[in-house]
């Protein structure tokens, strides 16, 4: 099992009707693949790396539930920052994406709390779950919780059969959306399917950063990032660049980044122009960007940039389909 890889959702443009539907919070964090077998566990994220060693409050609430069911398990969830005993934005989770000292991990496991919001499980003991519906999972998964106690780093997701409700509750809450699941549906194992759809009530996506521009004035270390996508034919597409969204910190941490892998020539299939000194870097880094809208020209308006991201390939992104953002 530790081969298998996450169920995709696709973007959806109106919630679905029908008892056959259910509904989730989208969590507004790292997706994961918790695996714990033999006393081990793996938080493995979409493009493989592990994380346990850099939420260690996670892996160890995992190795406990594990220790009490005393069986194999793997659940899939989101790890998302804690504020106040609720999910947090996913910037709160910035200060922890990329740590991997010892003592500022366990510093921020003190100042930054994160957990895994759990809504699936695919292994428990020797049964493979993925060929079951959805219902069978989640009552599996909600008995297997029971034995969970009252931890603060391994939480039970919030699910309802009420779409617009739920809908209603992203908005006052803040959330990234909402998932629609089809209940009766198996664990697309590594595919996108349409019995999981992510219905986003903000645009916001992850992008490819191409380079950077030199900064003016009083400003640090960089100026605007340049961010495209990629298209069907394999090409990098310039969407265009922000310079908004940053603290002092992360313009240092970006200018390290990229500087490292700075090169000479533009990765975009179209080398835009810039009003400040271009530098061109390795299109390796992924940021998620929020903005208002494509403007005709396929460039965003208003991108705003929101933390880098390091679980997902740079060659997976693309420009998403519009989903609920529209304002209401």
């Amino acid at each position: 099992m530790s081969a298998i890889t996450p169920t995709l959702a696709t973007i959806g443009r109106e919630l679905p009707t029908g008892d056959d539907w259910v509904f989730e919070p989208k969590y507004d964090g790292i997706r994961i693949l918790a695996f714990a077998d033999r006393g081990r566990v793996a938080l493995v994220s979409r493009n493989g790396i592990d994380k346990a060693k850099q939420f260690p409050e996670v892996a160890e609430a995992v190795a406990a539930l594990h220790a009490r069911a005393k069986h194999a398990l793997v659940l899939d969830g989101e790890i998302v920052a804690m504020h106040g005993g609720d999910p947090a934005r996913f910037q709160r989770l910035q200060s922890r994406m990329h740590v991997i000292d010892a003592g500022a991990i366990a510093a921020h496991r003190r100042s930054s709390p994160a957990a895994l919001m759990t809504f699936d499980l695919l292994l428990e003991g020797k049964d493979s779950l993925v060929r079951e519906p959805w219902r069978t999972r989640r009552t599996r998964l909600a008995a297997l919780f029971k034995h969970n106690g009252r931890s603060k780093s391994l939480r039970l997701g919030d699910v309802g059969d009420d779409g617009p409700a739920m809908l209603r509750s992203a908005r006052r809450h803040g959330w990234e959306g909402v998932i629609a699941k089809r209940a009766d549906a198996p664990y697309a194992v590594g595919r996108r399917t349409r019995d999981w759809l992510k219905l986003k009530i903000e645009r916001r996506q992850e992008f490819v950063v191409g380079g950077w521009t030199e900064p003016r004035k009083s400003r640090e270390h960089v100026g605007a990032i340049l961010i495209g996508y990629y298209n069907a034919s394999g090409d990098l597409v310039y969407a265009g660049h922000t310079g908004t969204g940053f603290t002092r910190e992360s313009l240092a941490d970006i200018h390290r980044r990229l500087s490292r892998i700075e090169r000479s020539k533009s990765p975009f299939t179209v080398t835009p122009r810039t009003n400040e000194p271009a530098h061109w870097t390795r299109p390796s880094v992924v940021a998620e960007i929020k903005f208002s809208e494509w403007t005709s020209d396929g460039r965003l308006r208003q991108p705003v940039f929101v933390g880098l991201r390091d679980d997902k390939p740079a060659r997976d992104v693309t420009r998403e389909p519009e989903s609920l953002a529209r304002a209401r």
